[in-house]
This record gives C-alpha cells, sequence and structure tokens, in this order.
C-alpha cells in the first residue's frame, strides 16, 4: 500500500464517560487495514504509536512486507531497514489522527469544534444525533459541509461533501472498547466515492494499550544515519 492510501487509514478524526483527556498521553495498537477484495495484497497489518507529547504517528508494518511509515509534522516518510524510500510534504496528519483526537476527548465531534468550521445546525433522526458543520464563507467554494452523527453518546458515521454538495467519503465508527476509562472504536468502515465508483475499507484496531511506560523508544522514530 502507498503512502497515500494510508492517508485514509488514519482517520482525521462519540466518546462515552472518560477520564479528564489531559490523563492521556500515548496509545498504540495492532491494526489490519482491508481494502475492496478478498486477495491478500489488499490487506496491510503492523502496529501503530503514539505519543502526542512526540508528535510522531508511527507505523511498524509486518505485512505485506516490513516497513516503518513516520508522520511528522507535515512530513511523511516510509523507509524499509535503513533505508528511505520515501518522503513527502503534506497536511499534518497526527494532530488531526483518529488517536489524537481520542486522546485530547475530540473525537465525538471529529476535532471540527474550534476548527475554522461553524456549527450550522443539529436534529435527531431516530436514536442518532445530527450535527452539520460548514466551512466559512471564503472557503465554501472549494470545501464541502461535514454531517457528523453520534450514538449513545458516541461518534457513529461521517459524511464528508464537495462544494457541490456531493458525497465525497463516508466514514462509520463500530465496536468501541474501554480501555482504562479511554473510549475508542475497534472498527471503522470507510466508503469512498470515486469517479470509477465506489470503494470500501475496512480497519481493525486490537490490543490496544493506553499511557503505555515500557519500551518508550516504540513512540520515537530517530532516522537511520
Amino acid at each position: 500500500m502507498r503512502i497515500p492510501a494510508l492517508l485514509f487509514i488514519i482517520t482525521l478524526l462519540g466518546t462515552g464517560t472518560m477520564l479528564p483527556a489531559q490523563d492521556f498521553y500515548r496509545i498504540s495498537a495492532d491494526f489490519s487495514v482491508k481494502s475492496q477484495g478478498d486477495s491478500l495484497g489488499n490487506l496491510t497489518m503492523g502496529r501503530l504509536f503514539y505519543d502526542e507529547n512526540i508528535g510522531q504517528l508511527i507505523y511498524d508494518i509486518r505485512f505485506p512486507q516490513e516497513q516503518t511509515w513516520v508522520f511528522s509534522d507535515s512530513s511523511i516518510f516510509r523507509y524499509q531497514s535503513d533505508s528511505l524510500l520515501e518522503a513527502t510534504v503534506g497536511a499534518s496528519v497526527a494532530d488531526f489522527s483518529l488517536f489524537h483526537l481520542a486522546l485530547n476527548n475530540d473525537l465525538r465531534h471529529y476535532g471540527l469544534k474550534g476548527s475554522i468550521y461553524d456549527l450550522e445546525g443539529v436534529e435527531k433522526e431516530g436514536d442518532l444525533v445530527i450535527s452539520t458543520w460548514r466551512p466559512p464563507g471564503p472557503l465554501s467554494s472549494t470545501l464541502g459541509k461535514v454531517l457528523i452523527s453520534s450514538k449513545a453518546n458516541r461518534l457513529y458515521g461521517i459524511v464528508f461533501f464537495n462544494a457541490e454538495e456531493e458525497v465525497l467519503r463516508k466514514q462509520f465508527f463500530r465496536k468501541y472498547q474501554n480501555i482504562n476509562g479511554l473510549e475508542f472504536p475497534t472498527e471503522l468502515i470507510d466508503i469512498f466515492f470515486l469517479d470509477e465508483g465506489k470503494q470500501y475499507q475496512k480497519t481493525n484496531y486490537s490490543q490496544i494499550r493506553v499511557n503505555e511506560t515500557d519500551h518508550p523508544e516504540h513512540y520515537r522514530f530517530s532516522a537511520p544515519q
């Protein structure tokens, strides 16, 4: 899987009863990402590490081949053994990832509260509470609205639109687990609406650890010399 595809599994990210957000600063988990289709070529597995004080989101890939993917500030690095395979620059990913938002109790509103987006309205449909967020006027010609639904006080789904009100992507957050007071969705379903049709992706997380004190070296990546 190439680096651009990884941007889809690091979801820009509600939560139920949690300890104060400042109590959480570090998270690690095993992950598997299965793209549309049944071949093993569409499967990526490994373990991830994130410490918000360090600011690096590290993916230790174990399958289909051993690699290390590092998201630091606005840079993305892909290593195999001691060799740098690829480096790209883009938007800061770690600060808007599912993991950062969960640690800071910002998951239910997907980090949009306090962002450039404005809350337009809230409505209830059955057991879902749906909020509509829109970009400010100057950006409305390039960015579309975002719909966020919560169920039982947890983030349930997100729908992204383009400026023409066309659906770009849907996400669903399922199978929450409580890890030492931190509630975290262990299954994410992504649906991408592309010119060639819909594409599906499922991400699963397991063996989640919060505020791990063992192996601090896993949370900081130093480039090979």
